[in-house]
């Protein structure tokens, strides 16, 4: 699937086993600017959130085969599409299973679409800021690492080859250009390989 583009509308799934529900909040998400996917049970909400990778799933909690809440750890597990559930039971239990389940928001039923509009608006934009802190911390944890793999490698060199922490630093630099390598790779190799493989 092709990334969005500012201009395109957010897509939402849709998943309620009443025909009747589904229908309003199809026709009410649609009119309010939304692309709006829909499945009247838990595996037919999996499938499609893992093929068409919606920007939002709205989960009813009890529908036949795979409940809501069973379908959010698997959405948690296998995908990274948000979800939010709405239902017409509002008890302590679910609202606790809901969070821990990892959801935006519970809504509860009967719904507005009017109403809820500005929640799935809040919802998305929370998601974006969200996916974008988790690629920036994914960045630096790279960072990190790479620093982490090149400075044990550096010290390998400092050993082997009896040079100081800045030479063995330039050593790796300049076998990387003549290997046309990276230099995380290189650095693995060394740890791998032992220093011969910066030579070879």
């Amino acid at each position: 699937m092709k990334p969005k583009t500012i201009s395109q509308k957010p897509c939402l799934l849709a998943a309620d086993d009443d025909p009747l529900i589904l229908f309003t909040l199809v026709e009410g998400l649609t009119e309010a600017g939304f692309d709006v996917l829909q499945a009247r049970d838990g595996l037919s909400a999996l499938e499609l959130c893992k093929s068409a990778r919606p920007d939002l799933a709205l989960l009813d909690i009890r529908m036949p085969g795979m409940d809501g809440i069973e379908l959010a750890q698997r959405l948690k597990a296998e995908t990274t599409i948000p979800f939010l559930f709405f239902s017409a039971f509002g008890d302590e239990n679910y609202v606790r299973q809901a969070v821990a389940a990892g959801a935006y928001g519970y809504l509860l039923k009967p719904l507005s679409v009017a109403a809820i509009v500005p929640t799935l608006r809040t919802v998305l934009a929370r998601t974006r800021e969200d996916a974008h802190r988790q690629a920036r911390q994914d960045q630096f944890d790279s960072a990190l690492e790479s620093n982490r793999l090149i400075a044990t490698a550096a010290g390998i060199i400092m050993r082997d080859l009896g040079m100081n922490q800045a030479e063995a630093f330039e050593h790796m630099r300049a076998q990387a250009r003549r290997k046309r390598v990276k230099l995380i790779d290189l650095a693995q190799r060394v740890i791998t390989h032992g220093t011969s493989s910066s030579h070879s």
